[in-house]
């Protein structure tokens, strides 16, 4: 096949389909990663806050100990970037 075939809009043998739709579920689970690593840094900082703090932005104590020990992977739909 050559590279003028490729050009004018001709299928991709199989390899390069597949090799093209790994590159993207790779992406994609690179930014899922990305995404529930920064949730927990903000759950780790969430339990840190005093309790004049957790109550300026209405959250309790247990709320925000529950929240903090949450699995980094759980992480609320609409935050998901990967979709």
């Amino acid at each position: 096949m050559s590279v003028e075939t490729l050009q004018s809009g001709a299928r991709l043998p199989h390899r390069a389909r597949y090799t093209r739709t790994f590159g993207q579920r790779l992406a994609r689970f690179v930014c899922y990663l990305v995404t529930c690593l920064d949730v927990a840094r903000q759950r780790r900082r969430l339990q840190s806050l005093d309790q004049r703090m957790l109550k300026d932005i209405g959250i309790s104590s247990l709320d925000a100990h529950q929240e903090a020990n949450r699995s980094f992977w759980d992480i609320p739909d609409e935050l998901r970037r990967d979709r």
